[in-house]
């Protein structure tokens, strides 16, 4: 598909494969030219970051990673194309090819791969930064890219997962984000109850939540619908704007990551299920009705102001120092998120566009075009945040739950569950029709008939009667090649996690199982507890 990649960017020979040649040529407005000349404008423009050290010639590993990129970008379009050529029943997607903003930051997300596993010196934000990209725009295209099944390797989907944790917690709420623009748009923040459907809802029985009241949040670029059928359960998501779309997952990412942050949280510091909910109702008021708080946080700051002001105004006993001591061992916290945070400022001409939206109307409200929001920026620790600026805000919302609150005790918010992907089924060799799925284990309606073999319930015999019929399905010959080739390729060690379900009998069904499990324990997929493996025979 490509030549070898020489050391001028100018004379590289990277581009689509001879199908998505066609495909362009099938188009009425052949795009070829177009999206060649815009990533060789954005690749030069990343070159030009990324010089040697004599300061002539782009960097070798910076030009490396732009080849690879080039390469990806053009894998993942053909594949998204193709999706988007299926869904229509057409040849000619030209409109597909002209979005722009979507193929820049598919080009980005490529970028960030090759960068990832070149280890070249440029974080997310300098690569965002380098292409004039905003990490909301950014965002939009990572669930994009790791749902292509186009090879990627599996220490991708893990480090992309880590850049949008620090998109959605962060990044993406700078005062110059377009997020605002969206928030104005959906007239606020959506809540929790209003993006999260009923099955991922801890608390769903309590909340009176329906399937009809659930707005769709499936999300689409340039026309790629997601497939994901918990992302499409309303059918108003057709004539919903893109950008309420877009918010809404979001928002439903959002509320479930900090979901499992609070849990994680109240786990180490030994706090009750009744507070938690408590905490996480004064965290989502804050995001929905005091959404400016966020502008230029983190939103674990406001998280842990949230497990203070309620523990204090419940007469618990924690400390913010304590607080802040367990937050330190969880799971991508920085030390800046405690010390650095924005207490006041920030330029009129910096202020968030879109962010004047009266959904809840208060005078006790701040928001960024107020006179007080323009003063030069003040930094300081997350303690004097609290003090100086959440508390003012939250304290009245707060203290209805409190021991001697008067009046009636605001409702608990309904709490986000654990993310569970659609099931998906993953062929385990060309040799035979085998595949293996994940499922819940509580998900006993998704178990089909058969001869299937459910990880962590079915008994090693069961594997056994899998393995007797492959056994006659693959000459003895072809069987030990397999065998040979896949123990090569883990070093000669069997996989412990098989060994404790499977028989002594090393069959090739075992070895493919030993390589599909130990992926799965390091991808992606690793928060899926059992599996099911379903012979498809003819």
């Amino acid at each position: 598909m490509a030549n070898k990649p020489q050391d001028n960017l100018g004379k590289l020979q990277l581009g689509p494969s001879n199908h998505l040649i066609a495909t362009f040529r099938a188009c009425s407005r052949d795009p070829t030219k177009a999206i060649k000349d815009r990533l060789t404008s954005m690749l030069q423009t990343f070159l030009q970051h990324h010089k040697d050290s004599a300061g002539n010639k782009p960097n070798v590993l910076a030009v490396k990673c732009c080849c690879e990129a080039v390469i990806w970008f053009y894998k993942i379009l053909e594949h998204h194309a193709s999706e988007e050529s299926n869904r229509l029943g057409i040849n000619d997607i030209s409109v597909f090819f002209e979005n722009h903003l979507f193929q820049r930051c598919l080009l980005a997300c490529c970028l960030e791969v090759t960068i990832s596993s070149n280890q070249l010196p440029c974080d997310i934000i300098l690569l965002l930064q380098i292409l004039k990209l905003s990490p909301y725009q950014f965002w939009k295209v990572i669930e994009l890219v790791l749902r292509a099944k186009v090879g990627l390797p599996h220490s991708v989907f893990s480090h992309l997962a880590q850049v949008e944790e620090k998109v959605l917690k962060s990044l993406a709420w700078s005062r110059e984000s377009p997020l605002w623009e969206d928030i104005q748009t959906n007239g606020g923040l959506p809540t929790c109850q209003e993006v999260m459907p009923q099955t991922q809802l801890e608390e769903s029985k309590l909340t009176n939540l329906t399937e009809g009241n659930l707005p769709g949040v499936g999300l689409s670029l340039g026309g790629e619908q997601s497939d994901d059928p918990e992302l499409q359960h309303s059918s108003a998501a057709v004539n919903n704007p893109q950008k309420k779309k877009s918010l809404h997952l979001f928002a439903r990412k959002v509320y479930t990551l900090m979901g499992k942050r609070l849990r994680e949280l109240c786990s180490t510091l030994h706090i009750a299920d009744d507070l938690r909910l408590k905490i996480w109702t004064c965290f989502e008021h804050s995001l929905v009705h005091c959404t400016d708080l966020m502008i230029d946080r983190h939103l674990d700051q406001l998280l842990m102001c949230a497990i203070y002001i309620i523990a204090k105004i419940t007469d618990g006993e924690i400390t913010f120092k304590h607080i802040m001591t367990c937050y330190k061992f969880q799971p991508l916290a920085s030390k800046s998120v405690c010390k650095n945070v924005l207490i006041s400022g920030g330029d009129k001409e910096k202020s968030p566009k879109g962010n004047n939206y009266k959904r809840h109307q208060s005078s006790a409200h701040l928001t960024p075009d107020t006179p007080s929001a323009h003063s030069a920026e003040e930094r300081g620790n997350l303690i004097y945040f609290y003090n100086q600026v959440y508390m003012i805000k939250m304290q009245h919302f707060a203290q209805q739950f409190g021991p001697t609150a008067k009046g009636v005790t605001p409702p608990l918010s309904p709490y986000p569950g654990q993310w569970k992907s659609s099931p998906s089924r993953q062929r385990l060799s060309s040799s035979h029709s085998i595949y293996i799925s994940p499922f819940n284990t509580e998900t006993t309606s998704l178990r089909t008939p058969g001869l299937c073999y459910y990880f962590n319930s079915s008994s090693p015999e069961r594997l056994c009667e899998i393995n007797n019929m492959i056994k006659t399905a693959i000459s003895p010959t072809k069987r030990s090649y397999l065998v040979s080739v896949d123990r090569e390729k883990e070093g000669g060690h069997d996989s412990p996690s098989v060994k404790r379900c499977c028989s002594d009998d090393q069959s090739v069904l075992q070895r493919l199982l030993m390589k599909v499990v130990d992926d799965r324990a390091t991808g992606r997929d690793q928060k899926h507890s059992s599996t099911v493996v379903r012979p498809n025979l003819p």
